[in-house]
């Protein structure tokens, strides 16, 4: 069977297929060989990149504090002691003040006196953009801070306690009604309070006062300690609330803050840390690897795991190449810390010529969750619709290899001679022997990659998340969440695909191009898939859901074509490479026809006759003739494209994808089906539904807002 497929795969792909038939035997994935694996997995190390996470968690990381200075300069040193070439710090403006608290302490002192919050203990203590302050004051219980909620309670010169957003008790209880300051026991992510009654979220509040007001300050606690007040507020028995040794009447609470905070000139500055492994003879292809520093203080995961990684990856890479076990990439390695998202988005805007050079970005965020803690599971995640490309192929059959080899069969364990759970595991000294509960999943942002995959930037990313998180953004994101095997087994994956990429050339076309073909099969077989459940609902309209339909096997089809076009960038000279990647463009684009005629058999047997030609309404037909285009200038698309946020209904990704199908050839019809496809394809559970109405609504506000032109 095995040397059947091979035959197979000889006549489909054509002359140059013999590399992929020398290895296939010996090989899990096509990308690399045994050797190439052992290589990489000998030297990565989820301990050292722990030792680096261990060094960023002392720092309160928000934009442009002086924490957020430190980690960079930590980060700086390390990547010239891991060997990086031309390592700097890019400084960029920060479009607000910077901030920074120097101390901070809540105290009660009605009807015991007991310390509640000190920014010594735990920097999330205190929410961002506090004001200073020497407070002391009666503390009263406002509900949510709802303007409702405050409408009969008189909180002038009081604090203020709420178990909701202390950004908006601020505006509602202090600017509103003259309360003094803010208490707030609002958990991170909305959690159940309950579930982690101990954990503080990190949260911030206007820093900058409305004209006639003062600012303020919000101190943050635990759930168990903020309903703890509550209770001594709404009851006058006698209690030791708090285990004191000392019982106390209930009904009255006062509270002294003390805090003091620094804020600088506006704008301030931020910026990222760059260091570089030099290729050796493509520097119009860099491949981008990216993790970030600006975080609260803690946040190991939350991405101190890819900050760590990035390290011990550009170690790892750089002792091979001095050892002579890898040769210098082809490609240069151009390795970002950055300041989440702010950082790409500003750095394209002042440089937009830069995106030119790069082939792929690779972004690796909360890569160190010990998955065994909650419901977390490592997102391995694809790119858009709009993206979809040869990184994705390379990115799957990596991924896919350590999933099989680092996950628990029953089959693969009792057929195997070697004595042990995982048939080739990658696991760390000091870390667990647990499985790699991974998985790969449609697209989604959250974190710097959706930059690069901007339309009007254009690069192919994928990136690493594990979802669900509980610990995220709280005091409890530290380093006892932290599992160094699943360290090395997400930097593997991440190193391995950027390896593949340094050293890609014309001679690899037919097992890139040959796995992109073979992916987007499967892609298209759930395509049809989708597509056929949609004719099975449409007994009472059964010419619209033709229509839907067919647009999902044609955009489907479209984003495969793309797909293997997008391996045209390894192709210089050789004209065998680019025949064969024609060849599969031809057949994929037959494609359309077969799975066509697919889904009119299966139309015929659902409601006995053939469906109708497609007819466009006039909303369609109208949605043909309007062509949306980005205006030239990215910082003028990025700023006027904010300004122009529209009601639409659409899921935010999906309204991000209106943009990034944005092209100045494709109409506002085309740009919907093209949508439209993508969240049927994942499912509406997943992405939401799309209408031409909610794709139309987006592109106009932009074309208003002066982010989009119209040809």
């Amino acid at each position: 069977m095995r040397r059947h497929l091979i035959a197979v795969a000889l006549l489909l792909l054509g002359p140059g297929a013999a590399v992929l038939t020398q290895q296939a035997l010996a090989q899990s994935t096509p990308f690399l060989t045994d050797d190439e694996i052992r290589m990489i997995s000998n030297e990565i190390s989820g301990d050292r990149a722990f030792e680096h996470i261990r060094w960023l968690t002392h720092w309160h990381r928000n934009s442009g504090s002086d924490g957020y200075f430190k980690a960079a300069d930590y980060i700086v040193q390390a990547a010239k002691e891991a060997g990086l070439e031309d390592v700097r710090f890019i400084e960029q403006p920060l479009m607000r003040r910077t901030y920074n608290a120097r101390s901070a302490e809540l105290w009660m002192v009605e009807p015991v006196e007991l310390k509640l919050a000190d920014i010594g203990e735990h920097a999330v203590y205190l929410a961002d953009g506090s004001h200073s302050a020497d407070v002391t004051a009666e503390l009263v219980w406002i509900r949510d801070a709802s303007p409702a909620g405050l409408k009969d309670l008189d909180v002038k010169g009081k604090i203020v306690l709420t178990n909701a957003s202390p950004y908006s008790a601020v505006r509602n209880a202090v600017w509103e009604k003259g309360a003094v300051g803010v208490v707030s026991y609002e958990t991170a992510g909305g959690k159940d309070p309950w579930d982690y009654p101990d954990q503080i979220g990190w949260k911030s509040v206007p820093s900058t006062p409305p004209e006639g007001k003062q600012g303020t300050f919000a101190f943050i606690l635990p759930p168990r300690k903020g309903e703890t007040l509550r209770r001594i507020l709404e009851t006058d028995q006698m209690q030791d609330y708090f285990g004191t040794g000392k019982r106390t009447k209930g009904g009255r609470v006062v509270l002294k803050a003390n805090v003091a905070t620094e804020f600088g000139e506006n704008p301030g500055r931020t910026g990222f840390v760059e260091g570089w492994i030099r290729g050796s003879k493509y520097h119009d292809q860099q491949v981008v690897l990216t993790a970030h520093i600006q975080e609260e203080q803690g946040s190991a995961n939350d991405d101190g795991s890819g900050c760590g990684n990035l390290l011990e990856l550009a170690r790892a890479f750089t002792k091979l190449i001095r050892e002579g076990k890898m040769q210098r990439p082809l490609r240069d390695l151009r390795f970002w810390w950055t300041d989440e998202i702010y950082s790409e988005y500003r750095y394209f805007s002042d440089h937009p010529e830069e995106s030119k050079n790069m082939l792929a970005s690779l972004n690796q965020d909360m890569t160190g969750a010990n998955l065994a803690i909650g419901d977390r599971v490592q997102h391995l995640i694809l790119a858009p619709h709009s993206r979809t490309s040869f990184l994705d192929a390379i990115f799957e059959s990596i991924g896919t290899f350590v999933i099989q080899t680092n996950t628990a069969y029953l089959a693969a364990s009792r057929g195997s001679s070697s004595p042990r759970t995982f048939t080739r595991p990658l696991f760390s000294t000091r870390g667990t022997h647990q499985g790699y509960n991974a998985r790969f999943v449609p697209w989604f942002g959250s974190s710097d990659h959706i930059v690069f995959l901007e339309g009007a930037i254009g690069i192919p990313a994928v990136a690493m998340i594990n979802w669900d998180d509980d610990f995220i953004h709280s005091t409890d994101d530290d380093l006892d969440k932290i599992d160094q095997t699943q360290l090395r087994r997400n930097n593997f994956i991440i190193g391995s695909t950027a390896y593949v990429l340094a050293f890609a050339e014309e001679k690899d076309i037919p097992t890139i191009a040959g796995e992109t073909f073979a992916q987007g099969m499967r892609r298209l077989a759930n395509d049809l898939r989708v597509a056929m459940e949609m004719l099975q609902m449409s007994a009472t309209e059964p010419d619209d859901k033709w229509k839907d339909a067919s647009i999902i096997i044609e955009q489907g089809v479209q984003r495969e074509v793309r797909a293997l076009n997008s391996s045209r960038a390894f192709v210089r000279t050789d004209k065998v490479a680019a025949q064969t990647i024609d060849d599969l463009v031809q057949r994929m684009k037959r494609k359309q026809e077969e799975l066509t005629a697919d889904l009119q058999a299966y139309y015929r047997r659902l409601h006995g006759n053939k469906p109708k030609s497609v007819k466009l309404s006039p909303e369609e037909v109208a949605a043909t003739k309007k062509v949306p285009a980005n205006v030239p200038s990215l910082m003028t698309y990025f700023q006027n494209r904010m300004r122009g946020a529209s009601p639409a209904n659409l899921h935010y990704l999906m309204r991000s994808e209106v943009f990034n199908f944005v092209d100045g050839t494709r109409s506002y019809y085309d740009i919907y089906k093209a949508v439209f496809a993508e969240a049927a394809a994942a499912g509406s559970w997943y992405y939401g539904t799309v209408t031409l109405e909610d794709v139309s609504t987006v592109l106009d506000a932009a074309v208003k807002a002066n982010a989009l032109i119209m040809k």
